[in-house]
């Protein structure tokens, strides 16, 4: 009776391939799931007969087996959750992620926080995000397999000052000033230790469309003659020359003694403290103009020249983290500066359907997937990252019921089988009687 055998073989089958529908609805709603399917395959057949040119090969199957169980490796739909650690993968990739016995393992599940010593973490396994961090000066340098590591942030990481060394200025100078009228604003700077400086500079009209640039060194703005409180020492600076439409005369007028360039002042200031280095200030004034502005009148003065643009910062601390579609988290700092902190890692498989299931939404390395390709997002192959979403189960459940539905019907005809296939034998046993 190898139909009793055939049937057996059937049920034995479609019971694995329920417990795989089984799984696959279970995990309908588990972030980074990947479903599988079973795949069945005929059993070796009994030959009675290898035929000849007259006639057909003789041959009776023996029933079904379960030919493989394939992980399905298509992205899930993306779950808009808002938090800047929440990383879904778009593409082919997944995270690479090491336990605390240094166990390697990947996973789509990209639900990531901080933990209490600041390392990167998947909080639901316990793992560490494996990436490369960057130097002092934003910088990563190799981003291979060798060179992987634990990404950490460090709470109050501190962003070095840096001193000033341009500035622009704008605005007009009112044609309508007399000769010897001034006009006073300040350059706001930063020294090398990130203490504010500021550097008054006083606009003093001159003959016809000139106007001289001085300034006053904030260390050294005790007045030269004791007998007179309102003498200042400034320090020479340069003389605009203005054309007849207003604008500075770039071709050869305004040359100053300090800078060669016509409209640019250098700014030297000493710390007299000998702390900060000295601060050497390049001062652009070909934003400015002279015209009449319109509301003033004869001998005096309506001029709004102010600064514009300024390099430079004081100090400052992290304040937020941010990850962008190329893995790259990049820290801003209280003082206005960013950094790249650190680069997140992808792995890439040539037979991603070849990954051993680990529990808990992770994979691991086997022979048939093949080694991983370990690089940064949106390279090699490796697809990008959506910030602020989760990848969820990539499980069909229509799909799935479907194949359920087949699923117990095959079972039903299966144990059908066997019940007729155990009339047959009952009716042999009769024969006797």
């Amino acid at each position: 009776m190898r139909s009793l055998y055939s049937g057996v073989s059937g049920i034995r089958s479609h019971q694995t391939r329920m417990d795989v529908i089984g799984n696959n609805i279970a995990n309908v709603n588990t972030t980074g799931f990947k479903s599988s399917r079973v795949t069945f395959t005929d059993v070796f057949n009994q030959t009675l007969s290898s035929g000849s040119a007259l006639s057909n090969p003789q041959q009776i199957g023996l029933g079904v087996a379960v030919g493989s169980t394939d992980l399905i490796t298509d992205d899930g739909a993306f779950q808009m959750t808002g938090r800047s650690l929440d990383l879904a993968i778009s593409g082919s990739g997944l995270f690479v992620m090491k336990g605390a016995d240094g166990e390697i393992l990947y996973s789509r599940a990209g639900g990531f926080d901080w933990n209490s010593e600041g390392y990167l973490i998947n909080p639901a396994l316990g793992m560490k995000v494996q990436g490369w961090m960057a130097d002092g000066n934003g910088v990563i340098g190799r981003t291979d397999r060798a060179t992987l590591t634990d990404i950490r942030m460090i709470r109050g990481d501190v962003s070095l000052p840096v001193a000033t060394t341009k500035a622009t200025f704008k605005g007009n100078l009112d044609a309508a000033a007399a000769e010897n009228d001034t006009y006073e604003t300040v350059l706001n700077a930063y020294d090398s230790l990130g203490r504010d400086i500021q550097i008054t500079l006083r606009f003093t009209k001159g003959e016809g469309n000139e106007w001289t640039v001085e300034y006053l060194d904030p260390y050294n703005s005790e007045p030269t003659d004791p007998d007179d409180p309102t003498s200042t020492p400034w320090q020479e600076g340069i003389t605009l020359t203005f054309n007849e439409k207003g604008q500075i005369d770039l071709t050869g007028g305004g040359t100053g003694t300090t800078d060669p360039t016509p409209g640019i002042m250098t700014i030297t200031i000493e710390d007299p403290s000998g702390q900060a280095a000295d601060l050497t200030i390049s001062v652009d004034f070909t934003k400015i103009t002279q015209t009449f502005d319109g509301s003033g009148s004869s001998g005096t003065s309506h001029s709004t020249v102010e600064m514009d643009t300024r390099d430079g910062r004081r100090m400052g601390t992290l304040e937020a983290v941010y990850v962008n579609e190329l893995g790259q988290i990049t820290g801003r700092y209280t003082n206005g500066d960013s950094k790249l902190i650190a680069q997140i890692a992808l792995a890439n498989f040539n037979n991603m359907a070849g990954l051993m299931k680990q529990g808990n939404s992770t994979f691991a390395e086997s022979p048939a997937s093949g080694v991983p390709q370990i690089g940064t997002p949106a390279s090699g192959g490796r697809g990008s990252l959506v910030p602020g979403n989760l990848e969820g189960s990539n499980v069909d459940l229509a799909g799935q019921f479907t194949e359920m539905i087949l699923t117990q019907r095959g079972y039903q005809a299966s144990a059908k089988l066997v019940s007729t296939a155990d009339d047959m034998l009952q009716e042999i046993i009769n024969l006797k009687r």
